[in-house]
């Protein structure tokens, strides 16, 4: 009874973890979307900016924000670009234990707590990055920041709209 309990936490575990993965690997895909699928209806490449085109849209950020965002974005790449190296050859080496015959509940847990201690980290300097981003907003685009995170972070984790959500674009 005790090995059933311990399987299905080490279950739940991993599939918190594995979906965390997703979403934050979604929110990186969103973030900086390959140019040939950034096409929009009439031929034109949409802007390689991406959130920065979003944050000056949506947010208003002027010319010296956006400047200041792109430098904590390239700052932000820089940083959390190891972290996920680290994070893929850490779950390559927990799905490797899938070949080994008798793998013991505890060698899956191990590997399973440096996975979750990598998205900790990840998630950690992901958080700390968009608190630094919202500091460059002026109190009146503060709400505004705020509104299209809690949106972005949504649509990763493709929450269903709610029918008084949906508008038609």
């Amino acid at each position: 009874m005790s090995t059933t309990s311990r399987n299905k936490n080490l279950l739940v575990i991993i599939a918190v973890l594995l979906l965390t993965n997703v979403g934050v690997l979604g929110y990186f895909l969103w973030y900086k979307k390959p140019a040939e699928t950034n096409v929009h209806g009439n031929g034109q490449q949409r802007d390689r900016n991406g959130m920065a085109d979003v944050l000056q849209k949506e947010v208003g950020f002027d010319e010296g924000q956006l400047t200041r965002y792109k430098e904590l974005r390239d700052r932000q790449r820089d940083i959390i670009r190891p972290m996920f190296d680290s994070m893929r050859v850490a779950k390559e080496g927990l799905f490797k234990l899938i070949s080994t015959p008798a793998v013991g509940d505890s060698t899956v847990e191990a590997a399973a707590n440096v996975i979750a201690q990598r998205q900790r980290e990840l998630d950690i300097k992901t958080f700390q990055h968009f608190k630094r981003v919202r500091s460059l907003c002026h109190p009146d685009q503060e709400a505004k920041y705020d509104s299209l995170l809690l949106r972005m972070f949504r649509r990763m984790g493709n929450k269903p709209k709610s029918e008084g959500d949906k508008t038609n674009k």
